[in-house]
């Protein structure tokens, strides 16, 4: 690999560690850092539980736009990282550096796809911060203009799941006939084998989609 795709390299895994938190906090302004969010947390949304009121408004609307402009950066570093890796697979055809590269592929793959979930639904990413005090709070505002609110992004937040991890599923049963037309076997049983765990975290999403009030309930309670 040359030393121009291993700087650029290396310059966009450091992007992808550092730059959404430095990068939300110069762009909203509402957080120092995302410590100073997650300690914000439980009193935005007990306010918005026991306002009830559908629009998130406030300290959770502050923290709700913190945390997409986290995640949109995050994923455009990820995206650009997983399209420079792909240009270095395509020349380093074997060897150590070839897994290297293979892992690293598939560990920024994972992070896009995260983090493009987590900026179409920033307010349920963020539940996953919750204290088990506050997500009580949520529990008891059950049948509140809050709580529908919460279970439409929370069936958002799924879908984007769905339509992620189904494009995917394609994708790599696509790869998965390629490879194994090449005469690959090794490659193309690991694409076939990544499509059918893709498939079925897709399918289960569905599940969630088509009735998110219950798996909302049973994740505030975990």
């Amino acid at each position: 690999m040359s030393r121009t795709l291993t700087l650029t390299t290396a310059t966009l895994v450091a992007a992808v560690v550092l730059a959404p938190e430095l990068l939300a906090t110069l762009l909203v302004g509402d957080y120092a850092n995302v410590g100073a969010l997650r300690e914000a947390l439980p009193s935005a949304f007990a306010e918005h539980w026991r306002a009830g009121e559908g629009p998130v408004t406030g300290d959770l609307a502050d923290a709700v736009r913190y945390w997409a402009t986290f995640h949109v950066v995050k994923a455009l570093a990820a995206g650009a990282l997983l399209g420079v890796l792909v240009v270095a697979l395509g020349r380093v055809r074997r060897g150590p550096g070839r897994v290297a590269l293979l892992s690293l592929a598939v560990l920024a793959a994972v992070v896009l796809v995260a983090n493009v979930q987590g900026a179409v639904a920033p307010l349920s990413s963020l539940l996953s911060m919750l204290s088990g005090g506050t997500a009580d709070l949520a529990l008891a505002s059950s049948g509140t203009p809050a709580f529908a609110a919460l279970v439409r992004d929370f069936a958002l937040y799924h879908l984007a799941m769905v339509v992620l991890a189904g494009a995917s599923t394609l994708a790599l049963a696509w790869l998965a006939l390629r490879a194994g037309r090449g005469g690959r076997r090794a490659a193309a049983g690991a694409a076939a084998v990544a499509a059918v765990l893709l498939g079925v975290v897709a399918l289960a999403n569905i599940t969630t989609v088509a009735d998110p009030e219950p798996a909302l309930v049973a994740f505030l309670r975990a």
